[in-house]
């Protein structure tokens, strides 16, 4: 399978090295951090190093400008002395980056599999977000007060309940119809919560202009648009104060508190977590619950923390999923049956609309800090890349406007009989 030019498929070969600076080093401690014995403390650090090192490289596999990012977060970690929050969260990349490098080299069987588990999930918090209307929430051991009649599920909020439902709904849509998509969408407007609400509209309108005549097409795009404008503007009202406070849901004064301490270290950042750590020191200082934990704008939050060095890289990530969504979108079969039908949507383009929802919806929540959301982006950014690769190694002709092709069937047969080769192929080699 050709790889783009951000996958590094040999990088744990050279990682491998590493093994030679270890035998000196473990050997060689130095008084680091205070350590009131470094003499066994230095040498365990390097073999930490060392094997987070190797994990750095699978995770290269699939994206060395992701890999070279946590490279550079350990590094401002180690400038912080390797505070608890800075490990731990490197410790959680860590896995996400190997759970990224294995989704790319999934099966199409097995994608399929994980895209109906996405929908039983979605199922299921959909039903808990319609039984929380009602005043009830059951099973959920937080609950917050000033929301209730609103649905949260087991996200702990409307906002991020809102906004795993967006992210869900382009999947439902493909394995399960239009139908079951548009209850999400209905479920999303009931939560009158407005970045979902967005993000959801961005997801729809990728496919409706993809799959949907062109009446129908600027019809979906219209009845999306009101239905957030509606939404934005009940949660703006219920939201607003005199004191002409609480611009975007109180984010735009987080962002301009947070700013004098942004510009202290603009090019190295605070350090992986030190949001948090701002908030809650800002808070402690000014007596009041102002400032939040995460600060619901992610590229501001990678700023803060990692600097634009960190900012650098993110944008080399950025620019290897667009190149991938780019020729995943162009070269995608077509679905099949009527518009409203399953599979009428592909899930290769339903992933790329999953990436549109949560590009959008990380402008305004805290997306990659949340679980359950950062899971289906970071499903959904592995599998553009690996249809990407797929193309890449067999092209197939370019698609017109609305997904269509005069005799599809030729060419599906030989994406699979290709992709099948390619995966019996990477069997045999490991």
């Amino acid at each position: 399978m050709t790889r783009s030019w951000a996958e590094w498929p040999g990088a744990t070969k050279w990682a491998a090295l590493a093994w030679v600076p270890l035998m000196l080093l473990v050997a060689m401690p130095f008084r680091y951090l205070q350590w009131p014995l470094p003499e066994r403390g230095v040498p365990i650090m390097w073999l930490c190093l060392g094997g987070a090192l190797i994990v750095t490289a699978v995770v290269a596999r699939a994206s060395w400008p992701f890999a070279a990012l946590i490279v550079w977060a350990t590094m401002r970690a180690a400038m912080n002395e390797f505070p608890l929050r800075g490990v731990q969260l490197l410790f959680l990349v860590g896995m996400v980056g190997l759970l990224y490098a294995a989704a790319r080299d999934l099966s199409l069987t097995a994608e399929r599999w994980a895209a109906f588990a996405l929908c039983v999930a979605a199922a299921y918090e959909g039903l808990l977000g319609y039984v929380n209307i009602w005043g009830s929430y059951p099973g959920m051991s937080f609950v917050v007060t000033t929301e209730i009649g609103r649905p949260m599920g087991f996200l702990t909020h409307p906002n991020y309940w809102g906004s795993y439902m967006a992210l869900s709904l382009p999947i439902v849509w493909s394995i399960a119809g239009i139908l079951p998509a548009v209850a999400i969408a209905a479920m999303i407007a009931a939560s009158y919560s407005a970045g979902p609400m967005i993000s959801a509209a961005v997801g729809i309108t990728v496919i409706a202009w993809a799959y949907l005549g062109r009446t129908v097409r600027y019809a979906v795009a219209a009845v999306a648009g009101a239905g957030t404008v509606a939404a934005f503007l009940v949660h703006d009202t219920a939201n607003f104060s005199p004191a002409g406070l609480n611009r975007l849901s109180g984010r735009l004064e987080n962002w301009i508190a947070a700013w004098p301490e942004l510009i202290r270290y603009p090019v190295i950042g605070q350090g992986l977590g030190d949001w948090r750590g701002w908030a809650e020191n800002y808070n402690v200082k000014t007596q009041s619950f102002f400032a939040t934990l995460q600060a619901h704008n992610e590229p501001y939050q990678l700023w803060f923390e990692l600097g634009l060095i960190g900012v650098g890289l993110a944008v080399l990530w950025a620019l290897q999923i667009w190149q991938a969504a780019s020729t995943s979108w162009r070269h995608c079969p077509p679905g099949s049956g009527a518009w409203w039908a399953p599979g009428a949507v592909p899930l290769e383009r339903a992933w790329v609309a999953v990436l549109a929802t949560a590009l959008v919806n990380s402008l305004g929540s805290p997306t990659f800090h949340l679980p359950a959301q950062a899971a289906i982006t970071i499903f959904a950014l592995a599998r553009i890349q690996a249809h990407a690769g797929a193309h890449r190694s067999f092209p197939l002709q370019d698609l017109s406007p609305n997904g269509r092709q005069a005799n599809p069937e030729p060419e599906r047969r030989a994406r699979r009989g290709a992709t099948r080769s390619l995966k019996d192929a990477a069997t045999r080699n490991r």
